[in-house]
């Protein structure tokens, strides 16, 4: 049976990522690891700042949690979907 966009699926509970269900598992992996890095930079910005004395203010920490967790939600999904494809025999070149 051929896959279909329709098909896609998203695992998170609120903000969605549109995984396309065509898409081979090497690519899931790479955009995984794309936010993981992303997020793992925003940490390191974070852990780098000034604290109190520099120009971090609330707001900026709790728009860093949230972009945040998009990010790690985003990866989660895509490690997931790449993990179920790979149980379902298709291989790390979608085949």
């Amino acid at each position: 049976m051929a896959k279909r966009l329709e098909d896609a699926c998203c695992l998170t509970e609120s903000e969605c990522l549109l995984i396309d269900p065509r898409v081979d598992v090497d690519t899931l992996f790479d955009h995984a690891e794309q936010r993981l890095d992303a997020v793992k930079d925003l940490m390191f910005t974070l852990s780098t700042t000034d604290g109190p004395s520099g120009n971090l203010v609330l707001s900026d920490l709790s728009n860093l949690a949230m972009v945040s967790r998009l990010l790690l939600a985003d990866a989660s999904d895509l490690l997931v979907a790449a993990r179920n494809g790979l149980r379902k025999g298709e291989g790390r070149n979608g085949r």
